[in-house]
Protein backbone atom coordinates (compact mmCIF):
# COMPACT_ATOMS: atom_id res chain seq x y z
CA UNK A 1 0.00 0.00 0.00
CA UNK A 2 2.62 1.97 1.35
CA UNK A 3 4.59 1.86 -2.45
CA UNK A 4 1.35 2.74 -4.28
CA UNK A 5 0.94 6.12 -2.37
CA UNK A 6 4.57 6.86 -2.77
CA UNK A 7 4.28 5.73 -6.20
CA UNK A 8 1.06 8.28 -7.12
CA UNK A 9 2.81 10.98 -5.58
CA UNK A 10 5.97 10.64 -7.31
CA UNK A 11 3.77 10.69 -10.46
CA UNK A 12 1.85 13.84 -9.46
CA UNK A 13 5.05 15.39 -8.10
CA UNK A 14 6.73 14.77 -12.05
CA UNK A 15 3.52 15.53 -13.77
CA UNK A 16 3.08 19.27 -12.20
CA UNK A 17 7.37 19.90 -12.76
CA UNK A 18 6.62 18.57 -16.78
CA UNK A 19 3.82 20.77 -16.74
CA UNK A 20 4.95 23.83 -15.09
CA UNK A 21 8.23 23.46 -17.69
CA UNK A 22 5.94 22.83 -20.77
CA UNK A 23 4.22 25.86 -20.10
CA UNK A 24 7.81 27.40 -22.53
CA UNK A 25 7.61 24.49 -24.64
CA UNK A 26 4.24 25.04 -26.37
CA UNK A 27 2.56 22.20 -24.25
CA UNK A 28 0.42 24.71 -22.72
CA UNK A 29 -3.20 23.91 -21.55
CA UNK A 30 -5.35 25.19 -24.34
CA UNK A 31 -8.79 23.05 -24.41
CA UNK A 32 -10.97 23.24 -27.58
CA UNK A 33 -14.22 21.71 -28.56
CA UNK A 34 -15.50 20.28 -31.40
CA UNK A 35 -18.16 18.83 -32.89
CA UNK A 36 -18.73 16.42 -36.08
CA UNK A 37 -20.00 13.88 -38.15
CA UNK A 38 -18.80 11.59 -41.26
CA UNK A 39 -20.02 8.89 -43.63
CA UNK A 40 -17.93 5.88 -44.94
CA UNK A 41 -17.65 2.17 -45.74
CA UNK A 42 -16.85 -0.66 -43.51
CA UNK A 43 -15.29 -3.91 -44.46
CA UNK A 44 -16.40 -7.12 -42.33
CA UNK A 45 -14.11 -9.81 -42.27
CA UNK A 46 -15.00 -13.20 -40.64
CA UNK A 47 -15.13 -17.03 -42.06
CA UNK A 48 -18.52 -16.41 -42.88
CA UNK A 49 -19.19 -12.67 -43.50
CA UNK A 50 -17.06 -10.95 -46.19
CA UNK A 51 -18.48 -7.55 -47.59
CA UNK A 52 -18.54 -4.05 -47.96
CA UNK A 53 -21.50 -2.16 -46.19
CA UNK A 54 -21.54 1.90 -45.08
CA UNK A 55 -21.63 3.55 -41.83
CA UNK A 56 -22.30 6.94 -40.30
CA UNK A 57 -20.50 8.25 -37.06
CA UNK A 58 -21.42 11.41 -34.66
CA UNK A 59 -18.47 12.77 -32.75
CA UNK A 60 -17.69 15.19 -30.05
CA UNK A 61 -13.88 15.96 -28.94
CA UNK A 62 -12.48 17.72 -26.32
CA UNK A 63 -8.57 19.00 -26.83
CA UNK A 64 -6.73 19.41 -23.59
CA UNK A 65 -4.22 21.22 -26.43
CA UNK A 66 -2.86 20.69 -29.91
CA UNK A 67 -1.49 17.54 -29.74
CA UNK A 68 -4.07 15.37 -26.84
CA UNK A 69 -7.74 14.99 -27.07
CA UNK A 70 -10.88 13.11 -26.06
CA UNK A 71 -13.20 11.75 -28.77
CA UNK A 72 -16.63 10.51 -27.78
CA UNK A 73 -18.28 8.96 -30.94
CA UNK A 74 -21.89 7.05 -31.75
CA UNK A 75 -21.01 4.74 -34.64
CA UNK A 76 -24.37 3.24 -36.61
CA UNK A 77 -23.08 0.14 -38.69
CA UNK A 78 -25.09 -1.57 -41.30
CA UNK A 79 -26.18 -5.13 -40.92
CA UNK A 80 -24.07 -7.86 -42.68
CA UNK A 81 -24.95 -11.21 -43.40
CA UNK A 82 -24.50 -14.61 -44.35
CA UNK A 83 -26.64 -17.74 -45.39
CA UNK A 84 -28.50 -18.01 -41.93
CA UNK A 85 -27.19 -14.82 -39.70
CA UNK A 86 -27.77 -11.31 -39.71
CA UNK A 87 -25.52 -8.99 -37.54
CA UNK A 88 -26.94 -5.49 -37.13
CA UNK A 89 -24.54 -3.34 -34.82
CA UNK A 90 -24.03 0.11 -33.29
CA UNK A 91 -22.11 1.10 -30.83
CA UNK A 92 -20.56 4.51 -28.80
CA UNK A 93 -17.05 4.84 -28.43
CA UNK A 94 -13.84 6.91 -26.73
CA UNK A 95 -10.91 7.43 -27.73
CA UNK A 96 -7.54 9.10 -26.53
CA UNK A 97 -6.22 10.95 -29.59
CA UNK A 98 -2.58 11.92 -30.35
CA UNK A 99 -2.37 14.65 -32.90
CA UNK A 100 0.92 15.71 -34.90
CA UNK A 101 0.36 18.93 -36.38
CA UNK A 102 2.82 19.37 -39.43
CA UNK A 103 1.24 22.34 -41.07
CA UNK A 104 -0.65 25.64 -39.92
CA UNK A 105 -3.58 23.50 -42.02
CA UNK A 106 -2.66 19.86 -41.61
CA UNK A 107 -2.06 17.50 -39.43
CA UNK A 108 -1.79 13.70 -38.96
CA UNK A 109 -3.63 11.45 -35.72
CA UNK A 110 -3.37 8.72 -34.13
CA UNK A 111 -6.73 7.16 -31.64
CA UNK A 112 -7.28 4.18 -29.29
CA UNK A 113 -9.92 3.84 -27.05
CA UNK A 114 -12.88 0.93 -26.30
CA UNK A 115 -16.27 0.53 -28.39
CA UNK A 116 -19.54 -0.55 -26.33
CA UNK A 117 -21.55 -2.32 -28.98
CA UNK A 118 -25.15 -3.65 -29.34
CA UNK A 119 -25.97 -5.59 -32.20
CA UNK A 120 -30.32 -6.79 -33.05
CA UNK A 121 -29.27 -10.44 -35.07
CA UNK A 122 -31.40 -12.95 -36.61
CA UNK A 123 -31.05 -16.71 -37.01
CA UNK A 124 -33.00 -17.44 -40.34
CA UNK A 125 -33.30 -21.25 -41.11
CA UNK A 126 -35.50 -23.84 -42.78
CA UNK A 127 -35.85 -25.29 -38.66
CA UNK A 128 -36.28 -21.94 -36.73
CA UNK A 129 -36.20 -18.16 -37.32
CA UNK A 130 -34.81 -16.50 -34.17
CA UNK A 131 -33.88 -12.96 -32.94
CA UNK A 132 -31.80 -11.47 -30.33
CA UNK A 133 -29.58 -8.58 -29.35
CA UNK A 134 -26.32 -9.22 -28.34
CA UNK A 135 -23.47 -6.53 -26.76
CA UNK A 136 -19.82 -6.62 -26.07
CA UNK A 137 -17.18 -4.17 -25.30
CA UNK A 138 -13.65 -3.94 -27.49
CA UNK A 139 -10.70 -2.28 -27.66
CA UNK A 140 -10.01 -0.43 -31.04
CA UNK A 141 -7.46 1.85 -32.78
CA UNK A 142 -7.03 4.27 -36.05
CA UNK A 143 -5.22 7.06 -37.43
CA UNK A 144 -6.21 9.58 -39.51
CA UNK A 145 -5.09 12.89 -41.46
CA UNK A 146 -6.99 16.66 -40.64
CA UNK A 147 -7.12 19.53 -43.44
CA UNK A 148 -8.21 23.02 -42.52
CA UNK A 149 -10.90 23.85 -45.40
CA UNK A 150 -11.88 26.86 -43.39
CA UNK A 151 -11.71 29.35 -40.09
CA UNK A 152 -13.73 26.80 -37.81
CA UNK A 153 -14.32 23.66 -40.23
CA UNK A 154 -11.65 20.82 -40.78
CA UNK A 155 -12.20 17.39 -42.96
CA UNK A 156 -10.98 14.53 -41.52
CA UNK A 157 -10.40 11.44 -43.42
CA UNK A 158 -9.62 8.14 -41.27
CA UNK A 159 -9.13 4.65 -40.90
CA UNK A 160 -10.71 2.75 -37.93
CA UNK A 161 -10.35 -0.88 -37.13
CA UNK A 162 -12.91 -2.53 -34.72
CA UNK A 163 -13.50 -6.19 -33.42
CA UNK A 164 -16.53 -7.97 -32.22
CA UNK A 165 -16.68 -10.91 -30.36
CA UNK A 166 -19.74 -13.82 -30.41
CA UNK A 167 -19.39 -16.99 -28.69
CA UNK A 168 -21.21 -19.85 -30.15
CA UNK A 169 -23.04 -20.74 -27.33
CA UNK A 170 -24.33 -17.40 -27.30
CA UNK A 171 -25.65 -17.42 -30.76
CA UNK A 172 -26.90 -20.74 -30.96
CA UNK A 173 -26.45 -24.21 -31.61
CA UNK A 174 -27.37 -23.53 -35.46
CA UNK A 175 -24.44 -21.10 -35.67
CA UNK A 176 -21.31 -23.81 -36.37
CA UNK A 177 -18.67 -21.33 -35.04
CA UNK A 178 -17.72 -18.43 -32.69
CA UNK A 179 -18.16 -14.89 -34.99
CA UNK A 180 -15.12 -13.26 -34.01
CA UNK A 181 -15.34 -10.20 -36.98
CA UNK A 182 -12.83 -7.27 -38.10
CA UNK A 183 -14.25 -4.74 -38.62
CA UNK A 184 -12.30 -1.88 -41.05
CA UNK A 185 -13.83 1.52 -41.10
CA UNK A 186 -12.51 3.94 -43.47
CA UNK A 187 -14.53 7.83 -43.06
CA UNK A 188 -14.68 11.19 -44.51
CA UNK A 189 -15.74 13.48 -41.64
CA UNK A 190 -16.66 17.02 -41.18
CA UNK A 191 -15.07 18.71 -37.98
CA UNK A 192 -16.70 22.00 -35.97
CA UNK A 193 -14.07 23.50 -33.93
CA UNK A 194 -16.31 26.24 -31.76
Amino acid sequence: MFKQVFSVCVLCASSASVMAQSADNGWRFQPEFSVGGGYGVTKMKDGDFDEDEAAKKAFALVKFNEYIGVEGAYIDFDEASNDVFTFDPSGTSLALILEAPLTEVFSLYAKGGQLWWDSDARLNTDVANLEEDFDGDDTFWGVGTKFQIAEHLDLRVEYERFNFDIERDEVNVLQSEPLNMDVDYASVNLQYTF
